[in-house]
């Protein structure tokens, strides 16, 4: 069972859109808690992936609704993918989590395999793997999972992300860019993936991880000749020490693009760009900023 937050991000479709379908077409009827939260189950996310791939294949809302009704064989969409073939991401999720709370290794890594292949990288990273993390963080706060287990999956998922970062290989024609975690701060997964998607534009990342001194960004920046550094802010307590690595490298590097991300990068000061929610969008808006005119 997913909420509407997870719903959407499995499926890709916003909130506001979910709750519009539901209104206006019908074409799904999540069960409501006592709280009157809505509950989506792997069909509901199934048949909103399913009209979402219609959407996008030039199909109104309102006939891609009536083709998922019950009881109606919808047409294949041209950019039908796993979802649409019973491949879906809930599943792929319901198996990374179970897994976990069996510690079972193989069952964590055959969900990676399963939910990698839905998509490109980046896509996959915002729509399948992020909300997976987020509902195994739940499913440990819940007591579903031990503490064991979501280790166990957490470092599958990091292991993972390096082979990619790996595999996207680095390439030193781009602009160079520093990437990394305030001191203190150990949540680096979102981070590892963002590196990796800017080597897969081009960029030549240096991606210093979790727990990174000030001093440290300090000379990595200076080494490397980056003309930008990015900042991953996951949690409240991370800001001011991402505070203090900002004021540093702007005082040191006064032509140095600063950029922030994460749930709570937001507002570290003047100057500081923040970096939109996805890794596509995140990674554009870097490109941007680096390409920009500069002088009068």
């Amino acid at each position: 069972m997913y909420t509407i937050k997870q719903a959407a991000r499995l499926t890709g479709v916003p909130e506001a859109s979910l709750r519009a379908w539901e209104r206006r077409y019908g074409v799904v009827t999540p069960r409501r808690t006592e709280s009157g939260y809505r509950i989506y189950d792997d069909a509901s996310v199934a048949t909103v992936s399913a009209m979402r791939q219609l959407v996008q294949a030039g199909w109104s809302p309102a006939e891609a609704a009536r083709r998922l009704r019950p009881g109606a064989t919808p047409e294949p969409s041209p950019r039908a993918g796993p979802d649409a073939a019973g491949e879906n991401a809930a599943t792929h999720m319901e198996l990374f989590l179970s897994s976990a709370a069996l510690m079972d290794t193989e069952g964590i890594e055959e969900s990676l395999d399963r939910g990698f292949a839905l998509g490109s990288f980046e896509h996959v990273v915002d729509f399948w793997l992020f909300p997976t993390l987020e509902a195994l963080g739940e499913g440990w706060m819940r007591g579903e999972v031990d503490v064991a287990g979501e280790h166990a999956a957490s470092a599958a998922v990091h292991r993972r992300l390096s082979a990619a970062y790996q595999a996207a290989g680095s390439r030193t024609r781009g602009a160079s860019v520093v990437v990394g975690l305030p001191p203190g701060s150990r949540h680096e997964l979102g981070a590892l993936a963002f590196a990796t998607t800017l080597r897969r534009r081009g960029m030549d990342v240096l991606y210093l991880g979790a727990d990174v001194p000030g001093p440290s960004w300090d000379k990595a920046v200076r080494t490397r000749s980056a003309r930008a550094a990015v900042l991953a802010v996951v949690t409240a307590d991370d800001r001011p020490s991402a505070a203090a690595v900002v004021d540093r490298l702007k005082a040191g590097h006064p032509d140095l693009v600063v950029a922030s991300g994460g749930a709570c990068g937001h507002r570290l000061g003047a100057g500081v760009h923040t970096l939109g929610p996805t890794l596509g969008v995140a990674a554009q808006e870097l490109d941007a900023l680096l390409h920009a005119p500069t002088g009068g």
